[in-house]
Parts: structure tokens; sequence; C-alpha cells
């Protein structure tokens, strides 16, 4: 009843609407690339907190395209300039769970604690779905404005909790300040299992010694590369296909048009179903934080892969007709991705390089999956007008059955592995998913990785 009313056909709808939920992504480029520079200089939490303002501002910018004499030019300058801004903190935020988790947490449990990464991202997109329906979250004339007010909520709160923290740590023994605020700093974060001495050797193993790039070991360049391909295999999911467009998807199942508006009683099943997926994506992915923890990383990405580029498979060749088909196996996508195919694609890097280059590899492989989601929502919708099940099968089936073989061939299991001994097992063979010699206590041995599970063999 307020605020801008355009009209658009098909094709300018599709090419617009992927324009604006793209814009995004360069934004999140912008954070995890100021990320590592702004911690080198900065530290980890005061980095986090100066670029969690961007998304503040973001959000503000996205109110003028509520103006009643908003045009197509300023609802894109509005709507596109406030996303980029927003995907500065969202690129800085991906990268700081794990470097913030390095810096606090003892090394026996921040394996497991680095699984919830997927966790509270699911947690955030259900919310997303659930206040950004009209029919089950009523707002009114002013929803679009109460949205960017809630959106700007949990920066807010996150700005508060890293003001009122104490310094991490690592931060502490990078200052050089008395052991005294290094020990209180500890206990804060650590508790009764705080160990100083774990806390130096630790530290020492992150400490950068200031080699040059070109020092970098190939096995860290390798590693890398392994886990870029891990981290990208979360773009090829289609998780963020399916919480950006599950709406639009179940609309054009019913044989709609999206540029003539939806029925409402349509509108608002889709919107039931969407809110559906998120609630399976949020219990499976607390299941899949023990199972990655339990079984290791190797066999549940693979297989999660493997078992999302099924469903997705399935699910495309019921877009035009049965929204219900499409439902169940957008289900069990969600299912994979949370108990396999999430959790290890977020920190696997900093598990397959050495430890001074985390900070540098894990915000570079985290930086790679989001440009992969850039690309994919991108083209969905203008290769959805063309055909849909050609969509779901390019942007999603066929690149993660490529991946999981490609990380069957080369990903080893990291799961209670040192690092030296993963150094070792990425140095001595180019498959090292299928075979690696190692040299341990005297004896002279193999392990085999031709399979989902690792099995040992010693000569």
């Amino acid at each position: 009843t307020h605020g801008a009313s355009l009209s658009l056909e098909a094709d300018d709808w599709s090419s617009q609407w992927s324009t604006i939920v793209s814009s995004f992504y360069p934004g999140s480029i912008v954070g995890f690339l100021l990320m590592p520079i702004m911690v080198a200089r900065l530290g980890t939490k005061l980095s986090m907190g100066i670029l969690s303002l961007p998304s503040i501002l973001g959000c503000a910018l996205q109110l003028l395209a509520a103006l009643p004499s908003a045009g197509v030019t300023l609802l894109d300058i509005a709507l596109c300039g406030g996303r980029f801004l927003v995907g500065i903190q969202a690129g800085a935020a991906l990268c700081f769970l794990p470097l913030f988790l390095i810096e606090i947490s003892n090394p026996s449990s921040r394996s497991l604690l680095s699984t919830f990464q997927q966790v509270s991202q699911a947690v955030g997109t259900l919310l997303g779905l659930l206040f950004g329906s009209e029919t089950i979250f009523p707002l009114g004339e002013y929803r679009f404005e109460w949205l960017q007010l809630i959106a700007v909520i949990p920066s807010i709160i996150l700005i508060i909790l890293l003001s009122v923290t104490p310094p991490t740590p690592h931060y502490l023994m990078h200052e050089g300040v008395e052991v005294t605020r290094v020990l209180d700093s500890l206990k804060y974060y650590q508790g009764s299992s705080a160990d100083l001495q774990s806390l130096q050797n630790d530290y020492t193993s992150h400490a950068m010694k200031g080699t040059p790039r070109s020092k970098i070991p190939s096995s860290s360049w390798k590693g890398f590369a392994i886990g870029s391909l891990a981290a990208i295999s979360y773009a090829f999911t289609a998780d963020d296909l399916i919480d950006t467009f599950s709406s639009t998807i179940l609309h054009g199942a019913q044989g709609e048009d999206p540029s003539n508006g939806y029925v409402p009683e349509i509108d608002h099943s889709a919107d039931l179903m969407s809110l559906g997926l998120g609630v399976v994506l949020v219990l499976s992915s607390l299941g899949g934080s023990f199972l990655v923890d339990r079984f290791g990383r190797r066999p549940l990405i693979i297989l999660g892969l493997i078992f999302t580029a099924l469903f997705n498979f399935i699910a495309s060749f019921f877009l035009s007709s049965l929204p219900s088909v499409v439902l169940l196996f957008f289900a069990l996508t969600k299912a994979s991705i949370g108990l396999g195919a999430g959790a290890p694609a977020w920190f696997l890097t900093s598990e397959l390089v050495a430890l001074p280059y985390v900070p540098l590899f894990q915000s570079l492989s985290t930086g790679l999956l989001l440009c992969s989601s850039m690309i994919v929502t991108f083209f969905y919708l203008p290769l959805s007008l063309v055909s849909p099940p050609v969509s779901l099968l390019v942007l999603s089936s066929i690149p993660s059955l490529i991946l999981a073989i490609l990380l069957f061939l080369f990903l080893p299991e990291t799961k209670g592995k040192s690092p030296r001994e993963i150094d070792l097992k990425l140095s001595s063979r180019t498959l090292s998913g299928f075979k690696s010699r190692v040299d341990e206590i005297g004896q002279k041995g193999f392990v085999t990785y031709g399979s989902l599970r690792e099995s040992d063999h010693y000569l």
C-alpha cells in the first residue's frame, strides 16, 4: 500500500532479481579479503567489530527502496548497494569463526566446535525464512522497513559481545602483555581446562615467522587446493539456490509465471514448505556436527555430495509438474547437506595447511566458496527460463558429482591427525586420497585411502 510499485516482463524480472540477489557476493568477497589483512594489524575481535558496521549501513541504504518515488534506478542502487554492504560483513564473518576458534579454544575441542558453523548458518537461514514470509510472520504495510530493522539486530548484538569480552589469549601473547592478563583471558574462554603451556605451544605453531610466500611448502599449497575444492562444493549442493529461490521453484512447479504475481494460497503453501526445509537443515546440521567429529571428514563430505547430486538430479525432472516430489527431494538434499556435505566445507582448509598459513588460506578458500555461490545464484533464474531441469543439473548435480570424485582421489582423512601426519600424507603422493607413504616410529609403511574409511597397513 506504500512504496515503489514496478511491473516487469518475465525476462527483465529474472535478470534484475538475479542481479540483486547476486550483488551480495561481491561484497562478501571484499569482506573475506579484508579479514586476514585487518587481523594481522588489529586482531580478530576488533577486525570483526569494524567489519560488522557495513551491514548496518547496508540495511539503512535498502530503506531507500521503500520510498514512494523510487524508480527502477533507485531500486537497483538501494537493493544492490545494500546487499553489497551486508555482504562485506557476511564474508568477514564466515572467516571470523575459524580464526576466532583458533585464538580461544583448546586444540582438542577445536575440531568439534568448528562444525557448528554449519549449524549457526542453518539457524540464520531458518530465521530469515521465518521473518521474510508475510504469510507466516505478517508485518503489515511497513514489512520491508521492519525487515531491515530485524536484520541489523544480529550485527548489533555481535558488536556488543565483542566489546565486552576480553582480548583473546593469542592476541595478548602477540602483543607481549604480562602473563597474568593472558591467564585471565585463557580462563575466561577455556574455564577450568585452561593450560598456559598448551597455549604457548599452540601460539608458537600458529605464529607467522615472516616467511616469504615463495617459501610456503608445496604440501600447504596442495592442502589449500584440496580444501578449496571442499569449500566450493558447498556452493553446488544447491543449498543457497533452495534457500533463495525455493518459493520461486515451488511456484514454478504449479505452472505459475513469477512476473504475473502469485496466487496467495499457493504463496502461503510455498512459504510453509520453505520453512520446513529450513527446519530439516537445522536438525540435520546438529546431527552432522557430531557425525563429522565421530566418523571423519572424508566419508561424510564425499557421501553428502553424492547424495545431494542424486536427489537434485531426481528433483530436476519434476520442477515443472509435481511440487510435492520436488519438496521431498529438496528435503533429502537438505538432510544430506546437514549430515555430511555442509560442515567440513567450512573448515577443512584449516586442517590441510601448515598452521602458520591457516588465516590466509582459510580466508581464501571461504572466498572461493562465496564466488562460486555468486555464479550459481546469478545464473539460476536465466537458465530456469530456458529449462528448469537443465538449470539444476548444470548448477548442482553435475558439479557436485565431479567434486565428489576429485575429493575421493585427493582428500586424506584429517580427523585425529597431527599437522605433521597430514603434511606427510599430502607430500608423499599426488593422489593423496589413495595411498601415502609414511615413516612413523621408525617403521616404513603405507596408509590406504582407496575407500571411504581409512585402514593402516605396515610392512
